[in-house]
């Protein structure tokens, strides 16, 4: 009875490599693929997901503090403060009323920010909006507003503008190049891991040598290598007919199914008798029974493992021996490349 470790084959390296390289072309569709899809998430994110570009208009305030009763400046609107009191009535009420044949109130509030860095004394009130026209009219209505906060807090001596929002600028910050980048990384890091993956668990036969490792029994080759003659003569040489059983592959042209045929010029003056797979017509075991031995054909790069499995072993029970098998429909070039030769 045969028996099969291909479980345990070491991985051949230089066919997965030759097999990676013919699959080489899905890379650059899914470096396209991964770039597109990533690269239109992100922009769809940034943009029509929230409205679309933004434009900022940026202007800067020079806030003069007063001092307390002991001298001391007062110092104590820092970067959470202004961004409190930014959005009060007292600033929301004068803007709404200026703005409100555009505006929503709380459009403004989502509109409008301002922030100190590490001198408080700098006041930087952002106006963002998908208009770069509406940001800086926004811009124009608090550079008039602010500066009269200070008459309501005894904490500021005055406000002043050192830097008005003439212009706004694309504040989107669209990172459309790394998103893309990144989804070219990804779309081909996905593409080599499917295809190594899929490359390593095909358990499909591509050498001859597959057959001999796997099934342990003798491989004549493949019908156009140089070496099949030979093995050819020297295994079946005392056969005088020869079955030839056609796992999973169409009757070759020139030859009958249902009766005996004359082999290329090499056989000599042997007989073929072409079988198909007894498995799936049993009528066949009597016409490989009646020949001197049994040659199984297998194609090449078909997934027929249990197939070809389910066959050695019928032919076991059936006690019929098998002599040989041929490796048919292989790929020349592939064969070629891998042996390093002209087939």
């Amino acid at each position: 009875m045969w028996e099969c470790e291909y479980g345990r084959e070491p991985l051949d390296y230089r066919l997965l490599w030759l097999r990676f390289l013919r699959r080489i072309w899905i890379l650059p569709i899914a470096v396209l693929a991964g770039t597109v899809l990533v690269g239109g998430i992100y922009y769809y994110s940034r943009t029509a997901a929230r409205g679309g570009r933004t434009y900022q208009a940026e202007s800067v305030f020079y806030i003069d503090f007063a001092e307390n009763a002991q001298g001391e400046t007062y110092d104590y609107y820092n970067y959470f403060t202004w961004g409190e009191v930014i959005h009060t009535d007292f600033f929301m009420d004068h803007v709404y009323e200026e703005m409100k044949d555009q505006c929503s109130r709380e459009e403004l509030i989502s509109y409008i920010t301002a922030t100190v860095d590490s001198d408080v004394r700098y006041l930087y009130v952002r106006c963002d909006t998908h208009d770069p026209e509406l940001s800086v009219r926004l811009a124009s209505v608090m550079e008039t507003i602010v500066p009269q906060f200070a008459k309501t807090r005894k904490e500021i001596a005055s406000i002043e503008v050192v830097k008005k929002g003439n212009t706004a600028a694309d504040s989107s910050k669209i990172r459309l190049g790394n998103a893309c980048a990144l989804g070219a990384c990804l779309g081909l890091a996905a593409a080599v891991f499917a295809i190594l993956t899929v490359l390593i668990l095909d358990t499909g036969v591509y050498l001859p040598a597959t057959i001999e490792r796997r099934y342990h029994m003798v491989c004549l080759g493949t019908p156009f290598l140089p070496e099949f003659a030979p093995n050819w003569k020297l295994y079946l040489k005392d056969a005088a007919k020869v079955a030839l059983v056609f796992l999973d592959e169409e009757i070759p042209a020139g030859y009958s199914q249902h009766a005996e045929t004359d082999g290329p010029e090499f056989m000599e003056d042997q007989k073929i008798m072409i079988c198909g797979n007894p498995v799936e017509h049993a009528e066949e075991l009597e016409k490989i029974r009646n020949c001197d031995c049994a040659v199984l054909c297998l194609k090449a790069g078909r997934r027929n493992q249990e197939a070809f499995q389910r066959l050695l072993e019928q032919l076991g029970r059936q006690k019929i021996p098998v002599t040989a098998a041929i490796l048919i429909s292989a790929d020349r070039k592939l064969l070629s490349a891998y042996y390093r030769s002209r087939l």
